[in-house]
Formats: C-alpha cells, sequence, structure tokens
C-alpha cells in the first residue's frame, strides 16, 4: 500500500514556509539534483517520488516532464530536519 504524496506546494503548506523556500531547502539538503530531479537516495528512502509524463508540445513536439512529489515519511523527515535548522 503506497502512502500519501503531495506536491511542493501542499507539502510547503503543511510545513508552514514557502514553496519557494521548500525548493530551495530540497536544493541546498541535495533532495532535488542540479538538473531538477530527485536524488535516487531520498527516492529510496521513500521521502520523494518522481512522475514522469511525456506530452505533445504543439510547437517543438514530444517533451518529457517529472514532477517531484513528497511522501509523507518525507513531511515527517523535513519536519524534523526543517525544526532543527530553525
Amino acid at each position: 500500500m503506497s502512502q500519501p504524496t503531495y506536491r511542493i506546494k501542499q507539502a510547503a503548506y503543511r510545513l508552514g514556509i514557502k514553496p519557494g523556500q521548500l525548493r530551495d531547502q530540497l536544493r541546498d539538503m541535495g533532495a532535488i539534483t542540479e538538473d531538477e530531479r530527485a536524488h535516487p537516495a531520498w527516492v529510496r528512502e521513500g521521502w520523494l517520488k518522481e512522475d514522469h509524463r511525456q506530452y505533445h508540445h504543439p510547437v517543438v513536439g514530444w517533451k518529457w516532464r517529472t514532477r517531484i512529489d513528497i511522501t509523507e515519511a518525507g513531511l515527517a523527515e523535513l519536519f524534523g530536519r526543517i525544526d532543527q535548522a530553525a
């Protein structure tokens, strides 16, 4: 059974910070890589999930997009890390 996931905006709201701040903190922690992907270690731990989708852009053709979602366990981990940093 999979645990619920939250988009960055939803997770930020639950953590009491702004989405941009959360994304910056995830980058600073190494959870989001330079190429805007979830770090494999964070995925293995079950803290982040990636959703890959392909879509057809009307001008440039087929493109891929990756959305990073935060799991319930990831939210708990982030709450602990953000709380310690404050």
